[in-house]
């Protein structure tokens, strides 16, 4: 494996570092984050594949979305545990880049039935791997396949150099997929009549609003003689979020948020910033109360990392998964669950979870 040349490794982070710009939905990042993998290293068909060995099941985006042959997952399924490139990173867990043919010769692999089954009819017989995560039982990773001349030593060394540029670029977009997750579930319990809920960009525009919220931000404008044109927010709202913002930055993580109520109308209403790890905006709660009796008080502010914990533990994750996935250690993970249960007043994760959404 040799070291990439300057201007080649420049070339490369600049299209990689086009991916991480601006604000965007976590399968575009994806999306992107593939095409220019595409770019740096020529690959006909590329993935993000995460093969999760205990469900013997492969999830996978890919760009094109299209292959070039006849794709047959459930024959890639079925043949999961025996491929050579899993089998080598289960002996091998921390293993650098790697070909199939460092892994299997290439006439072993032709008379092989996942040649037969799957590659043969793809047309591809070229395959790289870029492991990206592992824990035990599941192995993420960027495949790279074309078919014709194998990848070369250059093009494994380049990639290998990129390789912790790319991971923060999965560990980002991964990062926004669990606040969208988060978001789709505030949006859920925001049915109710009583709580309604907005998504903000970084520069406070509404991106998207559930039940009445927007009536409700109208209501606010018209107590406070505060014009309100478009997707624009209220002016006493959007200085309490400026607000919470600097505070933020200046206080760092272990800020605590108070809420902004208004009550100068026939009814009470209760306002809760919900933090955003990934910095690109975030999601207010509203909650009416019109009997004029106490509103339920929102929930502690969580500090950003306990949120992007938060929202893993939702999606089902082990503290070993998520200790992968952050980069740190598993006793820094369950120190966070620690002070994260005290801060919510809860015993378990599904308290935690129920807590942070207001139940």
């Amino acid at each position: 494996m040799r070291q990439p040349r300057p201007g080649e490794l420049a070339r490369a982070s600049r299209l990689l570092g086009t991916v991480g710009e601006g604000v965007r939905p976590s399968s575009q990042q994806v999306s992107g984050l593939l095409r220019a993998i595409a770019r740096i290293v020529r690959s006909e068909f590329t993935t993000l594949s995460v093969c999760d060995l205990a469900a013997g099941r492969r999830f996978l985006s890919a760009q094109p979305s299209g292959p070039p042959g006849r794709f047959d997952p459930e024959a890639f399924d079925r043949l999961l545990g025996s491929h050579p490139l899993v089998r080598h990173h289960l002996r091998h867990p921390h293993s650098r880049a790697i070909r199939l043919s460092d892994c299997i010769a290439d006439t072993d692999l032709r008379r092989s039935e996942l040649f037969g089954v799957y590659y043969a009819p793809l047309g591809l017989d070229r395959v790289l791997l870029l492991p990206l995560a592992w824990e035990p039982g599941r192995l993420s990773g960027i495949v790279l396949n074309r078919a014709g001349r194998d990848f070369s030593d250059d093009e494994l060394g380049l990639l290998e150099t990129l390789r912790p540029q790319v991971v923060a670029l999965y560990r980002q977009a991964v990062a926004n997929a669990c606040s969208e997750c988060a978001t789709s579930l505030l949006h859920g319990i925001a049915g109710d009549g009583r709580i309604a809920a907005i998504t903000l960009d970084r520069d406070f525009g509404i991106v998207d609003a559930s039940g009445p919220a927007l009536a409700w931000l109208a209501e606010i404008a018209r107590r406070h003689s505060s014009p309100r044109l478009g997707p624009v927010l209220p002016a006493p709202v959007l200085q309490w979020l400026r607000a919470q913002v600097s505070e933020a930055a200046a206080c760092g993580e272990e800020r605590r948020s108070a809420s902004l109520v208004d009550e100068s109308g026939g009814a009470r209403l209760v306002l809760h910033c919900l933090p955003r790890s990934c910095r690109a905006g975030c999601t207010v709660l509203i909650e009416r109360d019109g009997s004029g009796s106490r509103a339920i008080a929102p929930p502690p502010r969580l500090t950003p990392r306990q949120t992007e914990i938060l929202g893993w533990i939702a999606a089902g994750k082990t503290d070993e998964c998520i200790a992968q996935l952050l980069g740190v250690s598993r006793r820094t993970v369950g120190k966070h669950l620690q002070n994260m249960y005290r801060r919510l007043g809860v015993e378990n994760r599904t308290g935690a979870v129920m807590r942070a959404l207001g139940r």
